[in-house]
């Protein structure tokens, strides 16, 4: 019995770590009462976590309090690696798709049940939002992110969105999961996904899933203002440029 209480404390402690490093994450910087307070945990607590994480160089302590240290960026690096064959199958038509549609282009994974963006290119008319590499959304609100999940299981589906919950995002976000599945089997007969305001109030998105060897490798979208990817242009001139895009990134998976 005293190991497995051993093993809870040890669990908890570790989720604290982790708390406290995604905390900082969103904070930028903070300082330790701050962080103390919004992790839920004594400053004593907070300042021996934060100890142990300086002296491992995970984090860094400056005049406006401490922000993550860059040796998280060698880990984040190895776990980019990971999808290495997929990026640089998928960056040259990204490039092109960019190019070609001068709005910005993602290329996304699924993994923990978010979806994770792996790439990113902007063209010049592409606006900022608020999505970056490394970032985690909730898949279900986006183009690419459906267009994985109408490729994945039914159990497996049912199981991840369990897990998450379907969370409303904006007034559009699709939060009923017999909703859900009508629109994965839309997408599996078009071959495309439409985020039609539903991860941002001012973002329209198309995405398109990687398929080889029926099974689904991550998604490319391609995504602009609401006000410009209108008509035509969202609806049917975005997907066939997808549609060429992601054949091309499946076609270069299977003979890399």
């Amino acid at each position: 019995m005293a190991s497995n209480t051993g093993e809870r404390r040890g669990i908890k402690a570790t989720k604290t770590t982790f708390d406290i490093i995604e905390t900082i994450h969103e904070r930028g910087h903070i300082r330790l009462v701050e962080l103390a307070n919004e992790v839920g945990i004594a400053n004593s607590t907070a300042f021996d976590h934060l100890a142990t994480l300086k002296e491992l160089g995970y984090v860094v302590e400056d005049d406006d309090g401490f922000r993550l240290g860059l040796k998280l960026l060698d880990h984040g690096m190895q776990a980019k690696y990971h999808y290495r064959e997929l990026h640089e199958a998928a960056k040259p038509v990204l490039e092109q798709l960019v190019n070609e549609t001068d709005e910005a282009v993602n290329l996304v994974v699924e993994e923990h049940d978010y979806a994770v963006y792996i790439a990113r290119l902007t063209g010049d008319r592409g606006v900022p939002t608020n999505s970056w590499v490394g970032k985690r959304k909730q898949i279900h609100t986006l183009s690419a992110g459906k267009a994985i999940l109408a490729h994945l299981p039914d159990e497996r589906v049912d199981d991840l969105t369990r897990r998450t919950g379907l969370v409303g995002v904006t007034d559009d976000t699709i939060t009923a999961q017999d909703e859900l599945k009508d629109e994965l089997a839309d997408i599996r007969q078009r071959g495309v996904a439409f985020n039609n305001r539903e991860s941002h109030e001012s973002i329209r998105a198309v995405g398109a899933p990687i398929i080889l060897n029926d099974t689904v490798h991550g998604a490319v979208s391609v995504a602009g203002p609401a006000r410009r990817l209108t008509g035509e242009y969202f609806r049917t001139e975005i997907p066939d440029l997808l549609l060429g895009a992601v054949n091309e990134i499946e076609l270069k998976l299977a003979y890399q």
